[in-house]
């Protein structure tokens, strides 16, 4: 009896120990993520009565680039296609057109979602996103730096 409970004992310490070793698996990868999506700054224009917020989601050489973007506003009414106004601009002089936006449809004062763009090239140092058509001022831009 006592072998018994002796060895039930060492299986909870090993099932303990692996739940354990996968909880702190997990929480690494949240940090990791949370640590990334932390390296870059939200950015705002806030003009004509609309106010634009940009930040990275994904930002990295041979990747798509992913910008999170709200509009907010109580006077003008949000009713552009995001995706045919946008454009990502690097610093070797590419440009490029957003390829989707997955997020709020047009309409309404209020609207955000995530713009996406074709991968950047290797060694692509910054990046500026550009929305055209917001409100009365015809380009919203925003810089960064991209992250090694």
């Amino acid at each position: 009896m006592y072998l018994i409970l002796r060895r039930a004992l060492i299986m909870n310490n090993r099932n303990w120990i692996s739940n354990l070793s996968a909880v702190v698996i997990a929480v690494a990868v949240i940090i990791g993520s949370a640590v990334y999506v932390l390296a870059y700054d939200r950015q705002s224009n806030n003009e004509s009565g609309v106010r634009v917020d940009a930040m990275p989601v994904e930002l990295k050489a041979g990747s798509e680039a992913r910008f999170e973007v709200r509009l907010n506003t109580h006077s003008v009414a949000l009713d552009q296609d995001l995706a045919t106004t946008s454009s990502l601009k690097d610093n070797k002089g590419n440009i490029f057109q957003a390829i989707g936006w997955d997020g709020s449809p047009p309409g309404g004062h209020h609207r955000s979602g995530t713009l996406s763009f074709p991968a950047l090239a290797p060694g692509t140092e910054t990046v500026t996103l550009i929305i055209k058509g917001v409100g009365k001022d015809s380009e919203r831009i925003f810089s960064w730096q991209v992250q090694p």
